[in-house]
């Protein structure tokens, strides 16, 4: 099995101090091969401490979308544009994580898994919590 393929959209705190960390456990499983931030300087300086040899650095999520070796994306970014991001990765034929909360108000949440269900693609939010022994 050839390893996944990851792009990261929102290179913020928890990316860096969530997915990027918990990513690099699982090297022979897969690679973060794009990192996209508005803020160039923290797409580029992820990229060079937990990408691959050939990741690439974006500004634009839609460019990030574009490429067609990226399996899975997760969506680090302000809740408010979860749902934008997610329907356009679905769309564009990408598996998501998207972290938590899903969306800002139930009518994202809504367009989220209409365009899940059309893309037949996996979905799962980071509500990682259910997973713990305690909860």
């Amino acid at each position: 099995m050839s390893k996944l393929r990851i792009g990261i959209i929102g290179c913020g705190g928890i990316a860096n101090n969530k997915h990027f960390p918990a990513l690099s456990h699982f090297k022979e499983e897969c690679e973060i091969v794009g990192f996209c931030d508005v803020i160039e300087e923290r797409a580029l300086k992820a990229a060079k401490e937990f990408g691959s040899a050939d990741a690439k650095a974006y500004t634009d999520y839609t460019e990030l979308l574009k490429d067609h070796s990226i399996d899975i994306v997760h969506v680090c970014t302000p809740n408010v544009s979860h749902s934008p991001i997610t329907v356009a990765a679905f769309e564009a034929g990408k598996h998501v994580l998207c972290e938590k909360p899903m969306a800002h108000n139930t009518e994202a949440a809504q367009k989220m898994m209409e365009a899940w269900r059309k893309s037949g693609k996996k979905f799962t939010v980071a509500y990682q919590n259910r997973f713990r022994e305690e909860v």
